[in-house]
């Protein structure tokens, strides 16, 4: 076969589909160079790769591959490695001998791992031999899903290097898969992205970032200001005839005696900084990010707010757009503190599902399968392992008044009922879809009598009610986009006879009669109901107001009983005050919530 043109593109997808909805009409083309994927969970990133690497193939469209293409290395998000082959083995299989080998593991500091095999490595570890087999293949093209995801963020940068030397020194082309918006800037050129299954741009990385063309494509690759004409007007006194995105470097907050704005509340986030201001002369506040200050801002201060780089607005910098409807203020945070869950052998497991006891004890499902119980200022007491772990990890838990602890044991299609010291007392549940079984049961809450509400995804999306102790009652809800129905409900609060369900496929928050008739989407009457980012939990708050997670954006929203959106808070990241696919919260009788922060491997709390 003869070689493909240097200008050629890597793949050529038309119309190409994925069973599921896992991926839905994709047409684009992947040229050589660096190309990231980015989405938040569930956007179809994995689902691209497997197509590419040839491991599952369209259900509809044509995916063409080029000759270069054919040749390639691929480093799964499992890291697909060989259990029974030490690093070492890995990488001479890999490589066909031993040529170079040595410099490889000594790149990767796995040199005292060279004997080891899979199971004696971290995941970092594992992370780090699964792409330095990779490179061992000197693969013309490499395709990497979520690349060294587990390795320390203080030293991932010196992974990326070694994978971008190599790059050079062969022509390697490389696609990968990220979540995170700063590898993708400092490491590609092109850029794809993902939402539930479908291409929302794709393009040169640095074109999504200076010039997105709705606030959803600029969230994408990292904090900005999405402003309005009018809002230019008013905060900038500057004139465009389109809304615009103002990245944080692109924006000054100084203080003078004369400003117009005075400081509601600031926070610094290392590189960028963010703070609420308020217009005096209007009464409007907002919220922007911007170029860290010389000092500190503190509440009253008067500023100016000032537009650097102002010829990028010259230069066509951003599209119209409309404003995002779901703007609210930051809800204020006393304190935040956070820990992580103590090691399983060589692993360091990751919180799914938290729940708050009778005495606000705090009772956390990881991703070992274990139950670990906390004391309700987070001193831990005791952990123990699910009746069997091998096909799948729980999620979902409550505790009754009584102590008694209830899991969702997801792949095992029943509920699990523990006493205080981890003894098993019973069970309930089997695969099926009758009154009493479930595909994957994902979350449970309870109302004041006690019933248990079980939410369930798999194909026949439901919510189930039952007695305290097991005895079903009824169920409503259906699998779907209709009113009432769902596509993966994850999380459930009840109040006052009303249950609300995360719906988090559809981005949006059922409500139902505790007897089952559908009331409605949460949202203000007469006003389109709220949309959120892949909702996967919500909890009631003693305050009176709905809290609800935000997966997809890696943010805590609060939601009034009618439907108003008064309050939102955090963003995707790493720091303080800022969250990766928030899977679980819960909220305790002293206004503290506890959020499973679940890709950062640790428990949140916020006190309120």
């Amino acid at each position: 076969m003869q070689s493909a043109m240097a200008d050629d593109p890597l793949w050529s997808l038309r119309g190409v589909s994925l069973g599921r909805g896992r991926l839905r009409n994709v047409s684009l083309e992947i040229p050589r160079g660096v190309t990231a994927v980015i989405g938040w969970s569930g956007a179809g990133k994995t689902s691209l790769l497997n197509l590419l690497a040839g491991f599952e193939q369209p259900s509809a469209g044509m995916l063409r591959t080029s000759a270069d293409a054919g040749a390639l290395a691929w480093v799964p998000q499992s890291g697909g490695l060989w259990p029974h082959c030490t690093a070492r083995a890995h990488l001479e299989i890999a490589g066909r001998g031993s040529e170079g080998i040595g410099g490889l593991l000594h790149a990767f500091d796995l040199d005292v791992k060279a004997s080891a095999r899979p199971a004696e490595l971290s995941l970092g570890e594992q992370s780090r031999l699964a792409v330095a087999r990779a490179l061992a293949a000197k693969a013309s093209v490499l395709i990497m899903d979520e690349p060294l995801v587990h390795v320390d963020p203080a030293r991932v940068g010196k992974y990326w290097s070694v994978i971008e030397e190599h790059l050079a020194a062969t022509g390697a082309s490389l696609i990968f898969s990220t979540h995170v918006p700063e590898v993708v800037l400092g490491r590609a050129q092109h850029v794809i992205c993902l939402r539930a299954g479908e291409v929302l741009h794709e393009g040169a990385a640095n074109d999504l970032y200076e010039r997105p063309a709705t606030p959803e494509l600029m969230n994408f690759l990292g904090a900005g200001n999405w402003l309005t004409p009018d809002e230019m007007r008013l905060w900038l006194n500057v004139i465009v005839e389109e809304a615009v995105c103002i990245r944080p470097e692109q924006l000054a907050i100084e203080p003078g005696a004369d400003g117009p704005f005075a400081v509601e509340a600031a926070r610094f986030c290392g590189s960028i900084a963010e703070a609420k201001l308020h217009s005096g002369a209007t009464g409007i506040a907002r919220t922007f990010f911007h170029r860290p200050p010389a000092a500190r801002l503190t509440p009253g201060v008067p500023v100016w707010l000032r537009l650097l780089l102002i010829f990028c607005l010259a230069c066509g910098l951003g599209t119209a757009c409309q404003r995002s409807p779901n703007a609210a203020p930051i809800i204020d945070v006393r304190a935040w503190e956070s820990w992580i869950l103590p090691p399983d052998g060589a692993t360091l497991p990751t919180p799914r599902s938290v729940a708050a006891g009778p005495n606000d004890e705090i009772a956390v499902l990881d991703t070992a399968g274990r139950v670990l119980l906390y004391t309700s200022d987070g001193t831990f007491l005791r952990q123990w392992k699910m009746l069997d772990v091998s096909v799948g990890k729980p999620e979902g838990i409550v505790i009754l008044k009584d102590g008694r602890i209830v899991v969702c044991d997801t792949h095992y299609h029943r509920i699990v009922f523990f006493d205080q010291e981890g003894r098993m007392l019973q069970t309930f549940g089997r695969l099926g879809k009758g009154p009493g079984e479930f595909i994957y049961p994902v979350g449970v809450t309870k109302d004041a009598a006690e019933n248990l509400y079980v939410c369930e995804y798999g194909g026949h999306d439901r919510v189930q009610k039952f007695t305290r102790e097991g005895a079903f009652l009824l169920e409503f809800g259906s699998f779907g986009t209709a009113s009432g129905q769902f596509q993966r409900p994850s999380g459930l609060a009840w109040h006052e006879g009303r249950i609300f369900v995360t719906d988090a496929v559809n981005s949006r928050v059922l409500i139902f009669s505790d007897a089952g008739p559908f009331l409605g989407l949460l949202g203000e009457p007469g006003a389109p109901p709220l949309v959120f980012n892949l909702p996967y939990d919500i909890a009631l708050g003693r305050d009176g107001y709905l809290y609800v997670i935000e997966y997809g954006a890696g943010r805590l929203a609060r939601v009034s009983l009618d439907g108003r959106l008064v309050g939102q808070y955090g963003r995707t990241g790493s720091g303080e005050g800022e969250f990766a696919t928030p899977w679980g919260l819960t909220i305790d009788s002293r206004l503290r919530v506890r959020i499973a922060d679940t890709k950062n491997r640790r428990v949140v709390t916020l006190h309120l």
